[in-house]
């Protein structure tokens, strides 16, 4: 089974319990959900709220918080007026959202591909928990 979905300035997140053998994937948005709404539609949308959401769902499937580990992708800056400093650098703001939230549960990133200026696919094997990376600039690469 793969989960799959293409990012630009989004990214993939992927949380997996190789015990288990569970894994989802979210493909976040925006990093801080601002709307008035506990959980907004679509979950993934944002990464406070999407991470929260895989976390439950994995549990509720038997994973265990302790074996969970991260994989992600995606965080471009795809506009050209966009800057590593640059406020509405949505990607890098992303990735530092994912960063803070999965530090504070605890759940280590073994591998990623952020940033750079170009979307991507992003293909994740749940048997395998091997990422699959298809970029134009650098064709395919696995993580």
């Amino acid at each position: 089974m793969t989960l799959q979905t293409f990012v630009g300035s989004c990214v993939a997140i992927c949380l997996y319990d190789n015990v288990a053998k569970v894994a989802g994937m979210a493909h976040v948005m925006l990093p801080k959900n601002n709307t008035t709404e506990q959980v907004p539609k679509p979950e993934g949308k944002f990464v406070d709220v999407a991470i929260k959401v895989l976390l439950d769902k994995l549990t509720a499937n038997g994973a265990m918080r302790t074996r969970l580990k991260a994989k992600m992708a995606g965080g471009a800056s795809v506009f050209q007026t966009e800057g590593n400093k640059n406020v509405f650098n949505i990607g890098t703001r992303n990735v530092d959202a994912i960063r803070a939230i999965l530090g504070e549960n605890k759940i280590p990133i073994v591998s990623e591909d952020v940033g750079e200026k170009g979307g991507r696919w992003v293909i994740f094997d749940v048997v395998s928990q091997v990422m699959t990376i298809k970029d134009r600039a650098k064709g395919v690469t696995t993580i």
